[in-house]
């Protein structure tokens, strides 16, 4: 066996070993972790979806087994609405858990007259 077979086997190895070492942790300690993730973000600002605008406001959101944050809103009367999530040009119905609001946007330092209360442009 060539040395770069070798150390393809052992990487192969090694990521097979860390991707079954969350299995063993087993529901309890993995239900945990979850929850400390989700306490996380709460204290990072994010709120529990039921509190999100109803109004059509756009927002970010995160759902369940994603890592993304996408600008969402709710569409319809609350309960009986639903979220649609902005992703890569279109929208897509979504279940999101987290909201927040969207960032605001920051004066360019080309601006000469932002922050002065006159109005650019």
């Amino acid at each position: 066996m060539s040395e770069e077979e070798f150390s393809l086997r052992a990487m192969w190895a090694a990521a097979d070993k860390t991707a079954k070492d969350y299995r063993d942790k087993g529901e309890i300690a993995l239900l945990e972790q979850q929850f400390d993730a989700y306490q996380g973000l709460k204290a990072c600002g994010w709120k529990e979806i039921v509190y999100c605008p109803k109004d059509g406001s756009r927002f970010l959101s995160i759902e369940a087994g994603s890592t993304g944050v996408f600008p969402c809103y709710y569409q319809g009367e609350w309960p009986n609405g639903r979220w649609w999530t902005e992703a890569h040009g279109d929208l897509w119905p979504s279940s999101p858990i987290l909201w927040k609001p969207m960032p605001e946007a920051k004066p360019s330092p080309t601006d000469r007259n932002a922050g002065k209360g006159e109005e650019t442009k």
